[in-house]
């Protein structure tokens, strides 16, 4: 699914759909709403409505990452304008590839 596709209240509420599944995951989290509330510091209510509507502040969701162990994952959300962007990876690793194709020239029997 293309993700421009979607509105930013959809957005939202997917993202607030995989940290709720991340939270309750034995292979995540493994937190209640509970747990987590206290964990990252914000109130339950307010992490109840995340988790129902995808509404939160930003500090909030930081908070929540922060306590589930996925901060580093928003960190790396945008990239940096330094670095080479995906388009940029991929026209280099097609380059590699079509070189990597050519065939030596033949040899000349003599």
């Amino acid at each position: 699914m293309d993700a421009y596709q979607l509105s930013n209240d959809e957005v939202a509420l997917r993202i607030a759909e995989a940290v709720k599944a991340w939270r309750i995951s034995p292979n995540g989290a493994g937190m209640s709403q509970l747990d987590l509330a206290e964990a990252s510091g914000i109130g339950l209510t307010p992490l109840k409505r995340f988790e129902k509507t995808g509404a939160i502040t930003l500090r909030n969701l930081i908070a929540i990452l922060r306590a589930t162990n996925l901060l580093e994952n928003a960190i790396t959300l945008v990239p940096d304008p330094a670095l080479p962007g995906p388009l940029d990876i991929l026209a280099q690793e097609e380059k590699r590839a079509k070189q990597a194709r050519k065939r030596a020239p033949r040899k000349i029997r003599g």
